[in-house]
């Protein structure tokens, strides 16, 4: 008698938050949410834009779980958008299914917005096909930061199988600017140009004169300390990576955002 293996219960969860100015205030205008995935909006610091933070109520993603997040800041507003803790992208039961995550960011004209999510965690044997689409506007500026760990290094855990699938696309004034994958399959060591590093963080800047960013953005990255990082521009879009030790990575990342920010990352972070 052959074996039917049970079907396993999995997540389509979605959220879409929508940012606009009302009485010359930003303020929320649109707010969707399904299971698993949920919307907090706390206090910010003073002086501070909104804040939205993501969260997923399953504590974590497996295979066949399918997740999409939207962020529109609306013309004219100031938005920060994080998540509440780091998503953690579990060990899938085979070796064909995946887990997707679809994340859209629309910024509106004369609008800026930081997306700043906490870093994926990626178990042993974890597959995970993510793609992050941003549309800005012409005089919309975009910081997003993205940062992956490969593998749980504090349980001696390193990523020796699995599918890292991370794609981001972005677009100014409707025109495709920059597009960028990166695909990690099995071993990390001496590929793929990680070395010996178990963290990566991608930070992409949009502004209508990248220009002194760049500079500043050089400067600052002169003093990652122990982590490997570098800076480039393409089609006016800025490109930073930092790669190194997870906690190392992160450290640098926190450093490096609040000061290109000018101030803190969103209270979440600091937790």
């Amino acid at each position: 008698m052959n074996a039917t293996r049970p079907r396993l219960q999995r997540a389509s969860g979605e959220s879409r938050v929508v940012f606009e100015v009302r009485d010359g205030t930003t303020r929320l205008a649109d707010l969707y949410q399904r299971d698993p995935c949920r919307v907090l909006f706390p206090d910010p610091e003073p002086g501070d834009p909104p804040e939205a933070v993501l969260l997923t109520t399953s504590g974590g993603v497996t295979d066949g779980d399918r997740l999409r997040m939207t962020v529109e800041a609306a013309a004219g507003t100031q938005v920060v958008a994080t998540t509440q803790a780091a998503e953690k992208i579990y060990r899938a039961a085979g070796p064909v299914e995946h887990c997707g995550i679809d994340v859209a960011l629309t910024v509106g004209k004369e609008a800026a917005l930081d997306w700043l999510p906490q870093e994926t965690i990626v178990f042993q044997g974890a597959r995970l096909k993510r793609r992050t689409v941003a549309r800005v506007a012409v005089g919309g500026s975009l910081l997003a930061c993205e940062m992956v760990v490969l593998g749980r290094a504090a349980s001696g855990e390193r990523f020796t199988d699995g599918l890292l699938l991370d794609a981001w696309s972005v677009y100014r004034a409707g025109r495709l600017a920059w597009t960028d994958v990166l695909r990690v399959e099995g071993e990390t060591s001496g590929g793929a140009g990680f070395g010996a590093a178990n963290g990566l963080a991608t930070v992409i800047g949009v502004w209508e004169t990248p220009g002194p960013h760049f500079e500043k953005v050089q400067a600052l990255l002169d003093d990652a300390g122990t982590v490997r990082a570098g800076v480039t521009l393409v089609s006016g879009v800025l490109v930073a990576r930092l790669l190194g030790e997870a906690s190392a990575v992160r450290r640098a990342a926190v450093r490096f955002l609040g000061d290109l920010r000018g101030r803190r990352l969103p209270r979440v972070w600091h937790v």
